[in-house]
């Protein structure tokens, strides 16, 4: 047990030096956003919260600058709501032994998940489990039939955590489907604990990032002993412009809110303030209202056109 949580510690402190930018959930000027341009325009996908972290559905050019490493920009092209209104949806299921407590009410969750009444009729969504030494795609497109639901309540907790190589294969998969119009999403259900994985946890979440998904992350560890990877999982999320979430906080309302979220999302798009080659930090920042805070990805790389 002493091993596994020097692990944790270590990763958290990997998570913290590579994406700066990410504050803690208490800072109302907490953002993350990133992709890859080779253009002259940046384009850049978020939503907002206030102080509350309730939904801001109404967003004008004026609430808000935006800070492309470290210089800031006033002046948009243009602002509008986000054209991709149909959800890929990839719930990413921890089957391991650490979260055998929480287990039978996880496989509960995510049947309220894949079942069509949660998601609109055109969105997708997938199950992917991991436990072992690699993850395991349950279902997709079929997610709702009778033989992907019998799949989920025979599946029994137990073995290593590869967390961070499950993220790689996830964000993989959301690479290979991407489609016009469809936003992907990354739904993680676990306790942010990995024993045994070969990826690390930057590779992961750079793997999450380039894909453009949010990833929420549900913690389901338990809240009177709470691990090293509960930083992580909230962490991560941050970066990747989703939302972390306790298993406790109700696990129907974290869907509608991650649902509502992706409706909500507004597009900005900017001239490219700097040309040059590699990572661009990127955080929004409230101009008048400091209660709203912003969600995005945590940057983006330019990469110069070979003419």
């Amino acid at each position: 047990m002493a091993l596994l949580s020097h692990r944790q510690c270590w990763s958290c402190a990997l998570v913290f030096s590579v994406f700066p930018c990410v504050f803690s959930a208490s800072s109302a000027n907490d953002a993350s956003a990133t992709y890859h341009t080779g253009t002259s325009e940046v384009r850049v996908t978020f939503f907002a919260t206030d102080q509350s972290n309730r939904l801001v559905e109404n967003i004008e050019k004026d609430d808000f600058a935006v800070v492309d490493s470290g210089q800031v920009i006033r002046e948009f092209r243009s602002l509008a709501r986000s054209k991709e209104t149909m959800l890929d949806v990839v719930a990413l299921v921890d089957t391991s032994e650490s979260v055998v407590q929480r287990f039978q009410m996880t496989q509960h969750d995510v049947l309220q998940l894949v079942s069509r009444q949660s998601l609109d009729g055109d969105d997708k969504v997938s199950v992917v489990t991991f436990s072992g030494l690699r993850p395991v795609l349950l279902c997709t497109t079929d997610c709702h039939s009778p033989q992907a639901e019998k799949s989920l309540l025979t599946l029994r907790p137990g073995g290593v955590t590869p967390l961070f190589d499950t993220l790689v294969y996830a964000a993989d998969f959301v690479s290979r489907r991407q489609t016009p119009g469809v936003r992907p999403v990354l739904i993680l259900f676990s306790d942010g604990n990995d024993t045994v994985s070969r990826t690390s946890v930057v590779e992961a979440l750079e793997a999450v990032i380039a894909t453009g998904a949010p990833l929420y992350t549900i913690d389901l560890s338990e809240p009177r002993h709470p691990l090293a990877g509960s930083e992580v999982l909230h962490r991560m999320a941050e970066a990747t412009g989703g939302r972390y979430f306790l298993v406790r906080d109700g696990v129907p309302e974290m869907l509608q809110a991650m649902l509502a979220d992706q409706r909500a999302s507004y597009v900005v798009t900017y001239q490219l303030p700097r040309q040059a080659p590699g990572f661009h930090s990127l955080r929004i920042l409230p101009k008048h209202n400091l209660n709203l805070r912003f969600h995005c990805r945590s940057g983006y790389y330019y990469e110069t056109t070979v003419q």
